[in-house]
Parts: structure tokens; C-alpha cells; sequence
């Protein structure tokens, strides 16, 4: 059965302070209260505790061997409690604990990059814990609460809350001797005459379903469950072109350039939204989806004014 104490924690700092200083005086400055107030104090913690804790001397106050045992562990004690009583009130502050996030695209560079830098710059004492997968499986894991919340390509099929975090071009990866990379920008009917070769993970799926829809046929696309970095290293050797995301760009391989992927609209891109599960936000996340509008308020100015 958990002891109940016969005393206020008031009175417990204002003894140890006398503990420490070893001197009433001293420590009634220190603590901004008068010697008899402080006084008052301690005699009420050595009526509760039924122990003497101090030796009243005519130059000060000298400890028991009693208080000297006390004060100690009481001031570790306190010290742990002060220890807690920050940890929850910067937890509830949305300052610390753990986020657990799943990305969908390379996010070496970009629009995810931006965000992430931004929001570990300003918690830095949040455990951010990222995983990636493919669009169904990050949202899936929302849903099911095994995610707090998860940066996608925008698409159907999602009735709960989402943040746009706006778009990110598709771009192709080339050797820097390919015939493409002389040029500024390629083209779907460009590509045509080529193999690309996609990733498994991330956005490739929806790489694969773009392309499709302009024209590239299937067996001209080739699929691979490695990462984007290997991919990459494949894709500076040879006439094979890597689609990806702009996130990807950040990714450094000699004799790999980049050239963006252009349709009739301007430049291919996809929407990219960070999605949230049903229920209240916790703190952490709360602060997590304030860092991304201010980071998409941020990209759209920066877009508007170049």
C-alpha cells in the first residue's frame, strides 16, 4: 500500500535549501522568504517526520545525522520529480515524445525534405520514426493506428483529414552520356523509344501507371525492389532511364543527371498530402501538422514570387 506523507513538498525544498547553504539566513535569502517564515517550515517537516533534522547553533543550523540521510535522498527524490513534472508538461507541449511516420516518396531533397528538416530543426527532441512503403500499406497502417500519420501521393480512396503539402515533379534519371541528357527537360513520346526502369518501393507504382496512361507500353517498363540509390548506380551505365520523384534528386551519383519529365500541361508532378487517421491528434502530431502548412505556406510563397 503506497505510503501517504504528513508533510508539503513547500516545506521539504525549504529544508533542504537550509541543507545546502547551511545557514537559515542564507537560505531565506535565497528562497525570498524571512528566517521566521523559513523557520516555521522546518519545524513543521521535523514535527511531521517526528525527527530532528537540524541542530540550532548560534552561527546557523547544523544537520543531524538524521537530516544529513534525509535531506540527501529527499533532495534526489525532488530532483526526479522536477525531472518528471518538465517531461510531461513538454510532452503535453508537443516538445518531446515519439512520431511515428510513414513516407512514401524519396525525400532526400524537396518537398518532404524541406518539411523534415524544418520540423527536427524546431523538436529536435522528438523521436521521429519514419517508414516507407507503397501508398496502400502507409495508409492501411494509419488507419490501423500503427502510423500517426503518413506523407503520400494525394489520391482517392481516403475519407478521413489530409494536409496538402503540394507537388513534386516526376524526373528522369539518365546517364550523363545518354543521347537525353543534352536536352533541358524530355517528354513522354521522348522516353518512348527507351526502356525505364522503375522502383518497387516508394512511388513506383504510380511512376508505372503515369507512364502508362502516356502511351509507354508495359513491356518497355522494368520493375525493381531495390533502392532508389542502386537503381541510380544501374542507371549511369548504359541507355536505361530511372524514373523518379524529385525527392530523389538529392541522392549524389556521378555520371548521373536529371532532366524533368514534361506532358502537355508543363512538367509531369505529383501532389503529395499528409495524411491522418481518424481521433484527436496528440500533441507531437499537432505540432508535426502545423510545421507542414507553414512549410506548404512557405513553398507556395517562395513558387509564387520566383
Amino acid at each position: 500500500m503506497a505510503q501517504e506523507y504528513p508533510f508539503n513538498l513547500r516545506d521539504l525544498r525549504r529544508a533542504i535549501a537550509v541543507a545546502e547553504h547551511r545557514s537559515l539566513r542564507q537560505a531565506a535569502l535565497v528562497l525570498e522568504v524571512d528566517q521566521g517564515t523559513l523557520t516555521r517550515s522546518i519545524q513543521a517537516l521535523e514535527h511531521a517526520l517526528r525527527i530532528p533534522l537540524f541542530e540550532r547553533l548560534r552561527t546557523g543550523a547544523r544537520l543531524t545525522a538524521a537530516g544529513v540521510a534525509f535531506t540527501r535522498i529527499a533532495a534526489s527524490v525532488l530532483d526526479g520529480m522536477d525531472e518528471a513534472m518538465l517531461h510531461l508538461r513538454l510532452r503535453h507541449n508537443g516538445m518531446v515524445g515519439r512520431l511515428n511516420l510513414g513516407v512514401q516518396v524519396s525525400f532526400a531533397s524537396g518537398v518532404v525534405a524541406n518539411l523534415l528538416e524544418r520540423y527536427q530543426a524546431e523538436y529536435p527532441d522528438v523521436d521521429l520514426q519514419i517508414m516507407d512503403g507503397p501508398r496502400e500499406r502507409l495508409l492501411r497502417d494509419v488507419l490501423a493506428s500503427r502510423l500517426d500519420a503518413a506523407i503520400v501521393i494525394a489520391g482517392e480512396g481516403w475519407s478521413t483529414r489530409s494536409v496538402p503539402l503540394g507537388p513534386e515533379r516526376v524526373l528522369a534519371a539518365v546517364a550523363r552520356d545518354h543521347p537525353l541528357a543534352v536536352r533541358a527537360a524530355v517528354t513522354w513520346s521522348g522516353l518512348s523509344a527507351y526502356f525505364l526502369t522503375l522502383p518497387r518501393r516508394g512511388a513506383g507504382m504510380e511512376l508505372r501507371k503515369l507512364a502508362l496512361r502516356h502511351g509507354i507500353p508495359s513491356e518497355r517498363m522494368m520493375i525493381h525492389d531495390t533502392a532508389i540509390d542502386r537503381l541510380l548506380a544501374l542507371a549511369r551505365h548504359g541507355d536505361k532511364i530511372l524514373l523518379v520523384t524529385e525527392g530523389a534528386t538529392g541522392i549524389k551519383m556521378d555520371g548521373v543527371v536529371f532532366r524533368p519529365v514534361m506532358d502537355e500541361g508543363g512538367p509531369a508532378a505529383f501532389d503529395l498530402a499528409l495524411y491522418l487517421g481518424e481521433g484527436e491528434c496528440d500533441p507531437v502530431l499537432a505540432r508535426f501538422i502545423e510545421s507542414a502548412r507553414r512549410t506548404q505556406e512557405d513553398d507556395a510563397s517562395f513558387s509564387g514570387a520566383v
